[in-house]
């Protein structure tokens, strides 16, 4: 599972945030994406947990991975998710609990189902993706000398990001901001990741975090890195709460 995707010649590149399971704000920005000339999309993982949609935001993206013009990387969020489906300990909380409800509501035959294709589908998820030689988009990130590589460091750093070990009032793990020492140029990739929480967009050091808090009531975001424009989709309403 440990490696990367090269895309080349991609005419119309989309990033979409972390969905978490808001599938009314996800297939609403992804029509609105579709309209737009040779669109390729491209999720920054954690499509699952939180929201309300878990497994019809699933099912979108495996029908649109299908169809040749959906990609996603691999996040802590689905890895959580392909461990509990693989019979690995994991803690129920943090959001993986309302997914798990789902799943465990559908009938027996429909969740071994699921849990095939889904094993299926996270297996071929790649840690990270290389667009044109221009752009990269990396769940939590990715540091320049790590490009082109995949040992575990590079996968703890991608899928994890780095963290002081406190949180924040809000109850978000505290990230150390990788993107502030990062020395640039013209020649630079862009880096779009997800993963950490902004209200807005976090642009630095041709660096862009979009995940904007969708589940927790703010806007879903897609960037395209190639006409440095975002798409916001409002969210419908707050899915979940650290409080």
């Amino acid at each position: 599972m440990d490696f990367y995707t090269e895309l080349k010649n991609v005419k119309n590149l989309f990033v979409i945030g972390d969905v978490h399971g808001c599938y009314l704000e996800f297939e609403s920005l992804v029509n609105r994406i579709l309209k737009e000339k040779d669109p390729v999309i491209i999720s920054v993982g954690d499509t699952v947990d939180r929201g309300d949609y878990n497994l019809k935001t699933l099912e979108l993206c495996f029908e649109m991975k299908e169809a040749g013009f959906f990609y996603e990387v691999q996040s802590n969020h689905n890895l959580k998710l392909y461990r509990w489906f693989s019979g690995k300990k994991v803690n129920v909380s943090r959001g993986l609990e309302k997914t798990v409800r789902e799943i465990m509501n559908l009938p027996v035959e429909e969740r071994f189902e699921l849990r095939q294709r889904y094993m299926e589908y996270y297996q071929s998820l790649p840690l990270y993706i290389l667009v044109n030689g221009s752009v990269v988009v990396a769940h939590a990130g990715i540091k320049d000398e790590m490009i082109g590589k995949t040992d575990k460091k590079v996968r703890d750093f991608v899928i994890y990001g780095q963290t002081t070990g406190r949180y924040t009032p809000e109850g978000f793990p505290e990230r150390v901001d990788w993107t502030k020492d990062r020395m640039v140029d013209e020649n630079s990739p862009k880096i779009v990741y997800g993963h950490v929480v902004f209200p807005e967009p976090y642009i630095n050091n041709r660096c862009y975090g979009i995940d904007t808090g969708c589940v927790l009531g703010n806007r879903l975001t897609a960037y395209n890195p190639f006409t440095d424009e975002f798409i916001f989709e409002k969210a419908r309403r707050v899915y979940f709460s650290f409080d």
